[in-house]
């Protein structure tokens, strides 16, 4: 399983940084785990799936999902596990369609792609991208909980993109910094702990 978090830039961890930190509960992971700091291979989302999951680093001013290379054949981690008997799958709460992650995941080899259109409660609907972390993350629980083994998923968080809001559920339960990003990340954060 890859858990791809929008927007998590070493600055927001007290772990990577040495400030305060707005992720407290990968901070504890990190405590625990082989951490690597590394460069990003993108600035944005579009960028960084490409990526991360088909080691496809961005080398013109137009993101490889949106440029004249995204009908190319491509490998990456899908195809490679599928090959090997993996079930695949892709997740993302946003709008299917929603920067091409839809075609990219299918063109990477991903079996199956799950989005918005497949959740099913709308009124978790966040106004903006998607549905909110918290209950898109307790989903893909579910759904890997029926994946037969050996399987590769991946999820791609969205609530802490602009505009940065939270469930009205939780207004001040979380720290603002200096940043507006700051409380999403906070959020987002306690979503993966849930």
């Amino acid at each position: 399983v890859i858990l791809i978090v929008e927007s998590f830039s070493s600055e927001h961890s007290g772990y990577l940084s040495g400030k305060k930190s707005f992720t407290p509960f990968l901070d504890s992971l990190m405590q625990e785990s082989l951490v690597f700091k590394g460069t990003a291979n993108g600035k944005r989302s579009i960028e960084g799936i490409p990526a991360i999951l088909s080691s496809l680093p961005t080398f013109s001013s137009e993101s490889f999902l949106n440029g004249p290379y995204a009908i190319n054949q491509i490998e990456g981690l899908a195809k490679t596990l599928n090959k090997n008997g993996y079930q695949s799958a892709f997740y993302h709460g946003g709008r299917n369609g929603t920067m091409n992650f839809d075609a990219y995941a299918k063109s990477a080899g991903f079996e199956q792609y799950v989005g918005m259109d497949e959740y099913p409660n709308k009124e978790d609907y966040d106004g903006h991208w998607g549905i909110w972390d918290e209950e898109f993350l307790s989903f893909f629980e579910d759904e890997l909980n029926t994946f037969k083994e050996p399987f590769f998923a991946t999820v791609f968080t969205l609530s802490s993109h602009h505009p940065y809001s939270i469930p009205p559920k939780y207004k001040d339960k979380f720290p603002k910094g200096k940043q507006e990003i700051q409380e999403s990340i906070a959020y987002t954060d306690f979503a993966i702990k849930q």
